[in-house]
């Protein structure tokens, strides 16, 4: 695990050059139980222009697999997911930015699971447990004392919990750009299939952009406040109601349409004492891909992200395209 974080933070710092930035990758962490909760999130420092607008769609394909007991719970997930998320920015000054996420998840037995175990053994990675049951069978399901959580079912697309934020300007320190965001989860999702809490969510990210020509970084410090989820049967969850973010990431400009981004994005675990380490365990995942310009205002994203904690999925490959006017 220390030898897999050191090359990825290798890789980030490695990937760090060139002329002009175009900015994160904007993926999440797509595990399925995170998906009660708000989550810290890849953004830039950088506002829309008064009266600037932004559209985007992205689609996420993840696969993720938790097989664990303890005295009190028990985890069985084995799934592949297709998230799509649609994003709307709106300039309301040079120095506001507000805007609005709407995700839409589908949840599927998949097709990877060979492909995977042969993946995990060729590099050494955990394939915790996998080979232990039907290849490509759906399954979500977490008890806490025999009482389900959710009434999770395969196929269709479900709406989540979408989220509000607004982006404000910071006076510029030197060669660092800043700006302060601040994000609501309003209860969107249905609760009783495991796609919301039915509750409000809030945080705060502080983000930053340092630039040494030919190199960018980008460090996002956030806080987040999460309310007492509830559940299909009313079982009680136990949660940190304050969990802490880090996102840092670099980029490469390889040209002046084509850049390369690099980054990590770390959260502390929502759970609390499930017993269950892919559970109580904190995120990290690794985010490697490209952000190509065809215009000024239209540009296409590609990321391909690993888990570095087990609280993430197996992988994950991200599509974006992002429309500005």
């Amino acid at each position: 695990m220390i030898l897999r974080i050191a090359f990825s933070v290798m890789m980030i710092l490695c990937l760090a050059a060139a002329a002009l930035a175009e900015g994160t990758l904007h993926v999440r962490n797509q595990f399925p139980p995170h998906l009660m909760f708000l989550k810290s999130a890849p953004d830039t420092p950088r506002l829309l222009p008064g009266k600037g607008l932004k559209f985007s769609l992205s689609s996420d394909y993840a696969a993720v697999f938790v097989n664990e007991t303890s005295e009190n719970w028990t985890a069985l997930i084995d799934m592949e997911m297709t998230v799509l998320d649609v994003s709307l920015e709106y300039g309301i000054t040079e120095y506001l930015t507000l805007s609005a996420d709407a995700p839409l998840v589908s949840m599927n037995r998949g097709f990877t699971d060979g492909f995977l175990e042969n993946y995990h053994s060729a590099f050494g990675f955990p394939n915790y447990g996998r080979e232990t049951r039907p290849k490509n069978e759906f399954a979500y399901s977490i008890k806490k004392n025999g009482v389900e959580l959710f009434q999770a079912k395969s196929g269709g697309l479900h709406l989540t919990d979408m989220t509000l934020s607004a982006k404000m300007s910071l006076p510029d320190t030197g060669q660092i750009k800043s700006a302060l965001s601040y994000t609501l989860k309003l209860p969107t999702g249905d609760y009783e299939q495991g796609f919301g809490s039915n509750g409000f969510d809030h945080g705060f990210s502080l983000l930053s952009e340092f630039q040494i020509a030919p190199f960018t970084f980008r460090l996002n410090p956030s806080v987040i406040f999460l309310s007492d989820p509830e559940t299909a049967a009313g079982a009680d969850i136990s949660v940190n109601h304050t969990i802490f973010g880090l996102f840092a990431g670099s980029e490469y400009a390889f040209s002046k349409s084509l850049s390369l981004p690099a980054q990590l994005n770390y959260y502390t675990a929502p759970f609390k004492d499930t017993g269950i380490g892919q559970l109580d365990t904190d995120s990290l995942e690794l985010a490697l891909g490209f952000i190509y310009e065809f215009t000024p205002s239209i540009s296409l994203e590609f990321a391909f992200c690993e888990d570095l904690t087990h609280s993430a999925p197996d992988f994950n490959i991200h599509l974006g395209l992002k429309i500005e006017k």
